[in-house]
């Protein structure tokens, strides 16, 4: 990967993590009903630790940049490999999409089996625990939170 490249992913990252720091947890977190940990706590202390890993890819390769005489922006853009990056957006727009419909019992295991053949996993011995296992354990510990109360 080039510095530009880290130089922009670094940026968007960054740019992110002050979003959700600014606006996304402090009006989405909640308030908590009970003593214990705040709710905000641990996306405020994920969304820091995001901005200070986007800060430093950041700087460093603004710093190679500069080093080597290369420019932020560049006229020569590879369409085809933007194309290519672009494609799990719609994909992932296309799972929020299904499970709005379906449940995520009945369209989960699908939708990881597709995701990981469009990654380029081909063993079945691997795609059939890879996409059930996670569903499984999420509507076991699921259904366990709802009879103890806590859901």
């Amino acid at each position: 990967m080039t510095h530009r490249a880290n130089f922009w992913t670094g940026l968007v990252v960054t740019s992110f993590a002050l979003f959700a720091l600014l606006w996304i947890i402090p009006t989405q977190a909640g308030e908590s009903l009970m003593a214990g940990m705040p709710p905000d706590l641990l996306p405020r202390l994920a969304m820091y630790l995001t901005l200070i890993s986007g800060a430093i890819v950041t700087i460093d390769a603004l710093r190679k940049m500069l080093r080597e005489g290369t420019a932020p922006i560049t006229l020569n853009l590879d369409w085809p490999m933007i194309g290519w990056s672009l494609w799990p957006i719609g994909f992932v727009g296309l799972i929020v999409f299904l499970l709005s419909m379906f449940k995520m019992t009945y369209a989960g295991p699908v939708i990881l089996a597709v995701f990981l053949v469009l990654l380029g996993e081909r063993r079945w011995y691997v795609l059939l625990p890879c996409s059930t296992v996670p569903v499984l354990l999420l509507y076991g510990l699921s259904v366990y939170l709802m009879r103890v109360g806590v859901v």
